[in-house]
């Protein structure tokens, strides 16, 4: 029987820092997780609490999922998953490259109060990548998507707590589909261009784009 191919890895510094034999996900150069990932599953999580009701941001993963959704590129499905359906998601992430926006800043840390093991995962955040590459903090991703895409998301995230205490759940799933598809269109637009945009005022016009080259395949 023939050995398996050797899958090499080229790490960023941060790899040196931490101390520990194992790299993370967020220690491996993106062209890496690329490689050794043939299918990737864009995650989005909306929450049943606003960060002021759980006592801030350094309590953020007490916020409980009210809807997670995703797209598997293996299937070309999207998928929702209620909160006691977790399991079947954390699945999935186990066995793709699993992308999202601010998804180390904000879901995943959410999710691993379920139970993820979120250090065990390969992940590569769009947010992260871009902030890298431009210097930027907190770059929305309704700026990439309208700069992108010519369109942004159809809500936000305080509007869905208000649909979950109203128990409008399937308000919940539509909007956060919608993110992740436009999540999953911004990747893709990436990796067959070469570039994004991103939109740097409300009006939205030529001058008003900044083009950022990525290497996201």
């Amino acid at each position: 029987m023939a050995a398996a191919p050797i899958t090499r890895v080229k790490l960023n510094p941060s790899f040196w820092k931490h101390g520990y034999c194992v790299p993370f996900s967020e220690d491996i150069l993106p062209s890496s997780l690329f490689l050794r990932n043939r299918h990737y599953l864009v995650v989005d999580i909306e929450t049943q609490n606003l960060v002021q009701d759980v006592g801030g941001w350094d309590h953020i993963d007490k916020l409980k999922i009210s809807v997670a959704c995703a797209y598997d590129s293996k299937t070309d499905e999207y998928i929702a998953f209620r909160e006691n359906e977790m399991p079947k998601l954390f699945e999935l992430c186990q066995n793709r490259l699993v992308v999202g926006y601010n998804i180390r800043g904000f879901d995943l840390i959410v999710m691993g109060a379920y139970g993820l093991k979120t250090k065990e995962l390969d992940t590569f955040d769009l947010m992260y990548d871009l902030e890298a590459l431009t210097r930027q903090r907190y770059l929305k991703l309704e700026a990439v998507a309208r700069g992108t895409l010519g369109a942004g998301k159809s809500a936000d995230g305080l509007q869905a707590v208000e649909w979950w205490k109203a128990g409008q759940i399937q308000k919940i799933i539509d909007y956060c589909t919608q993110d992740v598809k436009v999540t999953r269109d911004v990747f893709q637009f990436g990796r067959q261009n070469g570039f994004v945009k991103i939109q740097r005022s409300a009006q939205g016009t030529d001058e008003t784009l900044v083009q950022v080259p990525v290497q996201w395949n």
